[in-house]
């Protein structure tokens, strides 16, 4: 008989798991709190937009400071290695091919932009700027945001180009797209262009230089893609591609997490039916609306250069001008366990220097202007500051330097090495300023050298001997160069040049700055509110409006913004009471002068002054030159300083008036050359040899063959069949130093000189028959001038003469060293103007010979207390003179007209 079934268990637990106040009256207020307990598991939401990717976020916050550049050569048709060779050598950006360098670190490319790049490649190779995304570096054609092209009009100056710039308004795309045929390169816009260009034109195969800047896209749903695509994967592992959600589905959903919580759940849960929705199928139409509705999704910008100027043509180039002129920006830190003193007490001693300049910036900071400790000996006073020192104290003797001078350090970092272990067993700061100075002072004498064995070898110009560590290491300090007084007052005219007015550097400096608080706020160590990275106090600096910091290169960023564009004077809206002051902190100081010397011209020009600021390349000083009437070729195309140097206006060599630039270089390359063999040791008539003696005090010149040469400084012989050194018949392959050793005795001589040859510190060899020749006549004339001309002894001799009649009273003012000096100088370059133009003209060849005889009687009567004879000979020279530049002159026009 069976009986009626029990109730189950699992209904039983249906029943009173869920607990119902209306059927019970008592219940436990444990099980109240833990209700959620008793709740059937609902599981997590597992797609909510961006919720799901948060890595992302992490991902841009970790790479968006990570930038790196590489240089690629694109070609349709393959190229040899001798033409891949060339066509790097006529860069000027100092990168290799296939190399990725970081922007991050402390280079000549920390500040690498587009203008600065393109202006480094010839005008006519095609060049573009690629800005990649960091991440998808690996996916190199996928991985592209923008691209920048040069385009240069021939039919404009040199140097000028405009720029095209193809943007992504999106995600990065294939490189392909960015291509001028492609149709997502605004084929609209060029639509005619195209249309009517022959198909042989389209297809240009002349090679085209990339520089390819990785940087992380600004839009941080862009960065990894690739890493977080979503592959739903089912637990068998077998790929579902028809549920494959993307993340690009999602990007328009802005604003999606705030509204999470207000939208019901059920809204995100798909129908339980297989119903099919046909509101929800958009069925487009493939006509010309439908197609430029998509293509609004992924449009283009083409952005043209600024036209009409200022352009990019008018950018200022500032890691060019960097590059050319040479600067020393280094920052270190640097312990000195054997200061005496404290801090403030150091400081005062160094006050108590009359020479040195000590400015306060902030608590524990000063600024030191050591520019007069920095000069040559002899040389002029600088007329712009050239060096400062800002000292900031860290931490009990520890202390932050930075070292910011004009004056390029050897690009090596051994020499700061080496600077930093020597300061660091100082026991004053004066001590130590002392050794940063020195080591200053000891780059100015090599820089110095460089800007004159750059004239004399003719291998490399100044600015790519600055950047090659090995050239620092091999110039001469001391060494005398046959061309060494090439600038010098004796060799240069002040009545052929336009003589401009020196302003005073603080007087400019006055003129810029704006004073507006009484004092500067600071901050303590924090993060910049502009780049959100930690830094330290005192590279910080308060905001005018007190709320806010912002970091030094933050700030440089910005003034090298507005420097580019030339929007001065600048004001970084900093809370400081003269932001001038602290310019030198954290920008080179090469660009503060830069900054100082294009604001005083804007200044003095909206006063009403027509001209330009200039800088003596000798005295450092800012010089102003009014504008000066036209056609007057010889007043305009030389300047001079009133310091005694002069130079040339558009090639800023030395005037060579009346040769143009052009001619003038022509000339030069072989008259130096030709010059040397007058002065060269032997009789030979093969090869020209150019010898750098290893005593370190000069050049000489031999013509080979020779048997023996002979150092005019050291007076060392050689064996030029053995290249051993001779004295009394004895070979001494040693250095100077120690012959002098050997000849009094200290050493003995023993068989070592079979193995030791004499080494010059360099040689120069040129076949006499490759250097081209010269008339005779010119040579003749020419070189007579050119002895004088670096006759120093010679002009120091006239000088002092001329002030000791001057103070008997036989003369009345200075006139001898202005007529001396013109006068050698139309010998020497008429004459040169007359050969390389072909414009021979016996009457002028006749006066220079009168104007030479005139001055060699002028020297003689200088000895002689006659005053008659000397005005009557100043008169005559004076006369032959005037007659030589107007014979001259009517002969440029003369040849202009035909």
């Amino acid at each position: 008989m069976s009986s009626s079934p029990e109730p189950s268990c699992s209904k039983q637990e249906d029943t009173i798991s869920i607990y119902d106040p209306s059927e019970y009256d008592v219940y436990d207020p444990e099980e109240l709190r833990n209700e959620s307990m008793f709740e059937k598991p609902r599981g997590e939401r597992r797609w909510l937009g961006r919720e799901h990717h948060r890595g992302k976020e992490r991902l841009h916050n970790a790479v968006k400071d990570i930038k790196f550049i590489e240089k690629t050569l694109k070609s349709t048709e393959p190229l040899s290695k001798n033409a891949i060779k060339k066509l790097c050598g006529s860069l000027n950006d100092g990168l290799e091919l296939n190399v990725k360098y970081s922007l991050d670190k402390k280079n000549r490319w920390a500040n690498a932009d587009t203008v600065s790049l393109m202006r480094a490649t010839p005008e006519d190779l095609k060049t573009e700027v690629v800005e990649k995304n960091t991440m998808e570096a690996y996916r190199d054609d996928k991985a592209t945001f923008a691209v920048h092209r040069k385009q240069v009009d021939m039919q404009k100056e040199h140097g000028n180009f405009e720029i095209r710039s193809a943007k992504s308004s999106g995600k990065g795309q294939h490189y392909s797209n960015f291509l001028p045929d492609s149709r997502e390169f605004s084929r609209k816009a060029n639509a005619r262009i195209i249309k009517n260009q022959d198909p042989e034109e389209r297809k240009d195969s002349s090679p085209t230089i990339s520089y390819n800047i990785y940087r992380t896209h600004p839009n941080q749903e862009v960065v990894g893609r690739e890493f977080f695509k979503t592959k739903v994967v089912s637990k068998s592992g077998r790929h579902r591609l028809n549920k494959k959600v993307g993340l690009e589905d999602y990007e328009d959903l802005e604003g999606f997490e705030d509204e999470e919580e207000d939208v019901p759940l059920e809204e995100f849960s798909r129908p339980e039916q297989p119903v099919l929705d046909l509101v929800s199928c958009i069925v487009g139409s493939r006509n010309q609306k439908s197609r430029k509705f998509a293509r609004k999704e992924i449009s283009y910008e083409l952005v043209d250069a600024l036209e009409p100027a200022p352009g990019y043509t008018d950018l200022l180039n500032i890691q060019e001008y960097l590059r050319d002129e040479g600067s020393t920006f280094e920052d270190f830190e640097v312990t000195m366990p054997n200061l005496d003193s404290g801090f403030d007490d150091q400081i005062e001693l160094l006050r108590q220097e009359k020479k040195l300049i000590v400015k306060d910036l902030r608590p524990h900071q000063y600024l030191v202007d050591v520019s007069e400790w920095c000069k040559l000996e002899g040389g002029v006073k600088d007329g712009e500051t050239t060096t400062v020192i800002v000292i900031t104290h860290l931490k009990k003797k520890t202390f932050s330097i930075l070292i910011n001078s004009i004056i390029p350090m050897n690009p090596d970092n051994k020499g700061l090495e080496n600077l930093i272990k020597r300061l660091s067993y100082v026991q004053t700061l004066h001590e130590a300023v002392s050794k940063i100075t020195s080591d200053i002072l000891t780059n100015r004498k090599i820089v110095e050298t460089m800007r004159i064995s750059s004239l004399f070898y003719g291998r490399k110009t100044v600015s790519d001997l600055l950047q090659d560590p090995e050239e620092w290491d091999s110039q001469l300090v001391n060494m005398e160069f046959p061309n060494q007084h090439y600038h010098a007052t004796w060799a240069n005219s002040k009545e052929l040049s336009q003589v401009g007015g020196m302003m005073e550097w603080s007087d400019l400096c006055d003129m810029v700055k704006v004073e507006r608080n009484m004092k500067t706020g600071y901050t303590s160590d924090s993060r910049c509110d502009f780049c959100g990275l930690r830094k330290r106090s005192h590279e910080l600096f308060l905001m005018r409006n007190e709320t806010t910091n912002k970091c030094s290169d933050c700030l440089r960023e910005e003034f090298y913004k507005e420097l580019r564009a030339r929007r001065v004077p600048i004001d970084l809206r900093t809370d400081t009471a003269d932001e001038l002051e602290y310019y030198p902190t954290f920008i080179p100081l090469t660009i503060v002068n830069l900054y100082v010397r294009i604001t005083s011209e804007i200044i003095y020009k909206d006063l009403g002054a027509s001209g330009d600021f200039e800088k003596c390349p000798s005295c450092k000083s800012a010089v102003f030159f009014e504008k000066t009437s036209p056609g007057n070729e010889k007043r305009t195309q030389n300047r001079s300083c009133p310091c005694g140097y002069s130079w040339c206006k558009h090639c800023e060599r030395v005037p060579h008036w009346p040769m143009k630039c052009g001619d003038y270089a022509e000339w030069e390359e072989k008259w130096l050359l030709r010059y040397a063999m007058t002065h060269a040791q032997g009789s030979g008539t093969e090869t020209l040899l150019q010898i750098t003696c290893s005593c370190a005090k000069q050049i000489y010149n031999v013509l080979l063959p020779a048997e023996f040469t002979e150092c005019p400084g050291c007076k060392t012989n050689v064996n030029m069949n053995t290249m051993r050194t001779v004295w009394k018949h004895y070979y001494y392959p040693y250095d100077p130093m120690l012959r002098k050793y050997i000849q009094k005795g200290y050493y003995t001589v023993g068989q070592e000189y079979k193995k030791s040859p004499y080494v010059p510190r360099a040689k120069t060899y040129t076949d006499i028959v490759k250097i081209p020749g010269i008339r005779a006549s010119v040579i003749e004339t020419c070189k007579a001038a050119r002895d004088i001309r670096y006759d120093v002894n010679l002009r120091n001799r006239a000088v002092n003469r001329e002030h000791i009649l001057i103070r008997k009273g036989v003369m009345e003012k200075e006139v001898v060293e202005n007529l001396l000096g013109t006068s050698v100088y139309l010998a020497e370059n008429v004459a040169a103007w007359m050969y390389v133009t072909n414009q021979y003209d016996r009457h002028i060849k006749n006066t220079l010979d009168s104007v030479l005889e005139h001055r060699k009687e002028l020297v003689k009567l200088l000895e002689v207390d006659d005053s008659d004879a000397i005005k009557d000979s100043i008169k005559k020279l004076n006369k032959d003179i005037q007659s030589v530049i107007s014979s001259v002159e009517r002969k440029i026009v003369e040849t202009s007209i035909i």
